[in-house]
């Protein structure tokens, strides 16, 4: 490769054009340059994504859908170097306008794409990169209350599939559902999941055993997958009296050497629906007066979540729920305990102003305990500390 130019740093600068613009086009033989049109470098990613063997096939599903419906209706007709920080900003500030989730799993995509680009060397820099931060909306776990609980558990024990829904038949598999999930505070994928080699009730406490979810797959329908959402996933639960008694009766409808047989099926023997779960659990909240609360199964998870952090701790929570980190408990799953707690007067109750015997000087109200009001000791031993003058 040469440059001929009418002198030397004429022929480097020009040099170095060609090959900045040679590492934009792609490689030699590439078929995608940043002249190419967006949607092939669209298909090109999507198509390495599919050979990720290390990304599980719901996740594909999901980057495939994202991208048709979030990102390729703004930039379906532009060019890849069309893609730039000022458009990005313009989509990502248009989505955000609908809502922050579906800005953010916009820009996760496009930057996906365009990060594929860069491998590829078809362009320099990725431009996601270079957009302004999105503000996340402040977030507050809500669990239910024991009254919306009462309701729900009331609508479902009425809940007939005749009353115009579809889903699971009414032999009380949602009502059961319901009381596992509620047990286990498991996702719905997991709860589903649970087979019966998963329980042990002779055990002391009875537990189920966390090692699979349901995920659907395009074009294959529903199936038990081996393993959770993640690796931390994979657990032991100690499982409370009143979920216990559901599950014994849903084991006694199963034959009992089917070791791999399912707690919850559909009329042909097979996983039942997550979707249709949850359509029919709309239709209980509905008849329980709830359908405008913003209440999901996944409701029952982040009360359990609530209960075990009030009650056992934060940490305790996070691993009955499966989490790496309390973090992810305490940001998405407890609510906060805004109880108000009586230990906190008691201590403020120090500092209380002294006894109207002596308005001048006042025992450290620990002194017995040998420790000051606030902060490291001072003065001489044993002397007795005066409190500042209050001021109006």
């Amino acid at each position: 490769m040469g440059v001929t130019r009418s002198s030397r740093n004429a022929a480097q600068s020009a040099l170095k054009v060609e090959l900045a613009g040679r590492m934009r086009a792609g490689g030699v033989g590439d078929a995608l340059n940043a002249g190419s049109p967006f949607p092939m470098l669209a298909d090109a990613w999507l198509e390495d994504v599919m050979l990720d063997v290390d990304r599980a096939q719901g996740t594909k599903d999901t980057y495939k859908r994202e991208l048709r419906v979030l990102v390729m209706p703004f930039f379906e007709h532009f060019t890849i170097r069309e893609v730039t920080v000022g458009r990005i900003e313009l989509f990502l500030k248009k989505q955000r306008e609908k809502s922050y989730t579906r800005a953010k799993h916009s820009r996760t995509i496009l930057s996906m794409i365009m990060a594929f680009a860069v491998r590829r060397e078809i362009i320099t820099r990725n431009p996601v990169k270079e957009t302004s931060r999105m503000k996340k909306p402040p977030h507050t776990p809500k669990a239910l209350t024991t009254e919306q609980i009462a309701a729900i558990r009331l609508a479902a024990r009425e809940w007939r599939t005749g009353e115009g829904t579809k889903g699971p038949r009414s032999d009380g598999q949602v009502r059961d559902i319901i009381e596992v999930m509620l047990g286990t505070a498991t996702r719905i994928g997991e709860a589903l999941a649970l087979r019966q080699c998963d329980v042990d009730l002779d055990a002391d406490p009875p537990r189920v055993t966390v090692s699979g979810t349901l995920v659907v797959h395009n074009g294959v329908g529903v199936l038990r997958q081996a393993h959770p959402k993640t690796h931390e996933s994979n657990r032991v639960i100690a499982v409370p009296q009143f979920a216990v008694d559901v599950i014994r009766q849903r084991l006694a409808l199963i034959d009992p050497d089917d070791a791999e047989h399912l707690l919850f099926y559909s009329r042909n023997g097979t996983p039942l629906t997550p979707y249709n779960v949850r359509r029919t659990f709309r239709g209980i909240l509905r008849n329980a007066g709830l359908e405008d609360m913003e209440i999901s199964p996944h409701s029952f998870r982040r009360t359990g979540a609530t209960l075990l952090a009030n009650e056992l701790g934060i940490q305790a929570a996070a691993d009955v729920l499966g989490h790496t980190s309390t973090s992810t408990t305490k940001a998405h799953y407890a609510e906060p305990d805004r109880t108000v707690k009586s230990e906190a007067a008691t201590v403020l109750q120090r500092l209380a102003p002294p006894p109207s015997g002596d308005p001048t000087l006042s025992e450290t109200p620990n002194s017995e305990a040998g420790g000051p009001v606030v902060g490291p000791a001072s003065g001489r031993a044993g002397a007795k500390r005066r409190l500042p003058d209050r001021q109006d």
